[in-house]
């Protein structure tokens, strides 16, 4: 993920997740604790209820008055609610009209224990029971131990609770969401400062405006302000060097016109004086030209490589009017390189032009998209046999024989540099040059 808003999205929304989760299952399991507890107290209640309305007889027998009990659901048939009175050898001395034909067992315990715990009705659902072991003290001093036992269904308590839970669940989703859309809304507001800033370096790179708004938020100020100061010093730099230039070539025009006024031209001597002296004043304003006109590109715009390399192909296929020459060409149509156009083709130009000058008759030019290099093959007679990096080297060439400078790969080698990029001659697998440009 490149965008900003998009990681800080994906952190907020990992953060919530796991926040959303932890608040759930919380407020679940404490709800779920407070209903346990809740049912507890109730059954303990309805057991002392229960032990209120029992009464011995005159045959020292435990009897319950059915209508003193304190709930009636225990008059009830089947009605979810079961009670039962169990002396400690098993034998029931009571139960309610509302038991059903099957009740768990009852477990033995000391005096005064209570047993809360949940069952599995082998036919019908989950059952809480609570159990209480206790005696009836008679006035002889006699005791008659028996256990309470209250079963109640749980069934309407936990679709309650399934209920809550997905309330609660629905509840925190819907909230996450809206506090989604909120932060995202939000994240967009505050980086909207950034995106300016973007669209204001795309209008330099157009060449609309010169530097970047100074009026941004405090923590941009640094930014904006040295991205300033470094446009301002490029500028001033390239106007140095025009100027430099400038006095360099008016510094030469004098001894120059004076050379030319004292050569002789009726003489040989004067003729190559004459001869040189023009030469290096032509060469004096091409060079202050070529400053003038080329205005440095801040930031260049990217710029497509294939119509470039097809438009440079078919001027050397003019200029060369070879009909053995024949360019293939293999490129992507989305290959964009961020260089100043006129150093691109100047690049191409003495690469291209090289493999023409020597003889090929076959170029190849094909792209490497991913790893950002564009690859220049020929069926020439190749690189000499020496250290490849040499011929990078100003006035170094490959073939004596043929007209030239020695300077091209090397001034390519050099505007490649200036822009991050490199230039690597190396051999053909088929014979030939060839010539790698890696792009920044």
């Amino acid at each position: 993920m490149k965008s900003i808003t998009s990681r800080l999205v994906a952190g907020t929304s990992l953060v919530l997740a796991v926040f959303v989760v932890l608040v759930a299952v919380s407020v679940s399991w404490s709800v779920h604790q407070r209903a346990q507890t809740a049912r507890f107290d109730r059954l303990q209640g309805l057991i002392y209820g229960i032990l209120g309305a029992t009464d011995i007889n005159d045959s020292s027998l435990l009897v319950v008055n059915s209508q003193a009990l304190p709930d009636p659901r225990l008059n009830q048939p089947t009605s979810g609610l079961y009670a039962e009175l169990v002396d400690n050898a098993g034998q029931r001395l009571w139960q309610s009209a509302s038991s059903a034909s099957w009740l768990p067992e009852s477990l033995p315990r000391p005096i005064g224990d209570w047993l809360f715990d949940t069952l599995e009705h082998p036919e019908k659902s989950t059952l809480h029971r609570l159990q209480l072991s206790t005696a009836w003290a008679f006035d002889d001093g006699r005791e008659l131990p028996f256990t309470v036992q209250v079963v109640d269904d749980a069934d309407s308590l936990d679709r309650q609770l399934k209920r809550f839970d997905q309330t609660l669940w629905a509840t925190l989703l819907a909230s996450a969401a809206g506090l989604l859309v909120l932060q995202f809304l939000v994240l967009r507001q505050s980086l909207k400062p950034l995106h300016a800033i973007g669209d204001e370096v795309r209008s330099i790179e157009a060449g609309k405006r010169d530097s970047l708004s100074e009026d941004v938020p405090q923590e941009l100020e640094s930014l904006t302000s040295g991205l300033n100061a470094l446009l301002r010093s490029e500028r001033e730099r390239h106007a140095q060097y025009r100027h430099l230039l400038d006095d360099l070539a008016h510094s030469l025009k004098t001894p120059l016109s004076v050379l030319q006024n004292l050569a002789e031209p009726d003489k040989a001597d004067g003729r190559i004086i004459l001869e040189q002296a023009s030469l290096m004043q032509g060469s004096i304003e091409r060079h202050v030209q070529r400053a003038n006109l080329r205005s440095p590109r801040y930031l260049a715009p990217s710029i497509n490589l294939r119509p470039l390399v097809e438009r440079m192909a078919a001027s050397l296929g003019k200029l060369y009017e070879r009909s053995d020459l024949e360019f293939r060409l293999s490129l992507d149509t989305d290959f964009m390189v961020r260089m100043d156009e006129a150093d691109l083709f100047e690049v191409l130009g003495n690469v291209l032009e090289n493999a023409c000058k020597y003889g090929a008759r076959q170029i190849t030019v094909t792209d490497q998209a991913d790893q950002r290099c564009l690859t220049i093959d020929d069926d020439g007679p190749g690189f000499p046999d020496i250290r490849l990096e040499q011929l990078l080297q100003r006035g170094v060439r490959a073939d004596s024989q043929t007209a030239g400078s020695g300077m091209g790969l090397a001034a390519a080698q050099q505007l490649m540099a200036a822009y991050g990029g490199r230039l690597e001659p190396d051999h053909a697998p088929g014979g030939g040059a060839r010539v790698r440009l890696w792009f920044p």
